[in-house]
């Protein structure tokens, strides 16, 4: 995590500045904006881990919407720090969780980035299909984007609101972060669930390779996608049982890899074409980049301050992790 010049990070005052970035030039600003949150989370606490494992898929959003008329809501909001940094905020980022400084979690008071301010877990799906069908009946045609990690997916007002995301030309897409944790590991049927469709990964890996190899071809390459789409579609429907989220009338991408800008990009954009809700099923590493978050994602889900370089002492396990369940 060493190393980084916050040059580019110093660059960016909106989203808008991502657009014309080089692939390089983004590999090196999702390292900036990694060393930036552990460099200010190990001073002043905060949630770590997640927000570690979702800066690529945060850029990914950033530039593939266009944030705020496309509105973004996060859950709990404790995964917004890569959201804060890209949204006019990086100039008074050190203040994070400080008195008079900026939220740990989304604030709308705090800027008009944030469509909706939260602190618990569950509410956001409820909060996007209700931004998206005001959308709807206004005639607008922005996007509405609910980030959930995949530990909140066993609260039941999820299901409630998923129950109702099966209307048609609903500009809403769902973003499960699955990092296979809450503030611990995931237990249960959901669980087990999520990993079974992970390891369907190969299946999604061929389709965008067949697709980027398709899109090649001149003048007759998008035709030859969209054949192969529908033809893809009748053979599925008649050989391959559809998942859960498809049972309940939403359209389904993924798993893929959340640290893949690349890929992400064109399966958010995919996303958009679709004429239902979407959900984007992005598979995250809680604590990515930092190897003592990596190795003990549960030590830093929310810490207070930390040595950087030696990270939080292992005696203090017990202590951070049962404060970690009264946050």
């Amino acid at each position: 995590m060493k190393g980084f010049k916050l040059t580019l990070l110093e660059n960016i005052l909106s989203p808008q500045d991502l657009i014309g970035l080089s692939d390089a030039e983004l590999k090196n600003l999702a390292g900036e904006l990694r060393n930036r949150i552990l460099e200010t989370v190990s001073k002043n606490g905060g949630h770590l881990a997640s927000n570690l494992g979702i800066v690529e898929t945060t850029l990914a959003i950033h530039r593939v919407f266009n944030n705020p008329e496309d509105q973004i809501v996060f859950d709990v909001g404790h995964q917004c720090y890569t959201h804060k940094l890209l949204t006019g905020r990086q100039q008074v980022f050190s203040s994070l969780r400080q008195w008079n400084g900026i939220s740990g979690f989304t604030n709308r008071k705090e800027s008009d980035k944030d469509a909706f301010g939260a602190g618990h877990s569950g509410t956001s799906i409820s909060a996007a299909l209700g931004l998206a069908m005001a959308n709807q009946l206004d005639g607008k045609e922005n996007y509405v984007i609910a980030v959930v990690g995949d530990g909140s997916f066993t609260n039941g007002m999820i299901y409630e609101a998923l129950n109702n995301c099966n209307k048609k030309n609903l500009r809403l897409i769902i973003i499960l972060n699955d990092n296979e944790m809450s503030i611990s590991e995931n237990v249960g049927g959901l669980s087990n669930y999520l990993s079974k469709i992970r390891n369907s990964q190969n299946y999604f890996n061929l389709k965008h390779q067949t697709q980027s190899l398709l899109h090649k071809i001149p003048t007759i390459g998008d035709g030859l996608i969209e054949g192969t789409r529908k033809l893809k579609k009748h053979i599925k429907k008649r050989v391959v049982a559809e998942n859960f989220f498809e049972h309940l009338g939403l359209d389904y991408l993924g798993p893929v890899d959340g640290c893949d800008l690349k890929k992400l990009e064109s399966v958010l954009s995919e996303a958009k074409s679709k004429t239902n809700c979407c959900l984007v099923h992005v598979h995250t590493v809680k604590g990515k980049g930092y190897v003592h978050a990596e190795e003990h994602p549960e030590m830093y889900h929310s810490s207070g301050p930390f040595d950087q370089v030696k990270g939080i002492e292992k005696k203090h396990l017990k202590i951070v992790f049962r404060l970690s369940l009264e946050k």
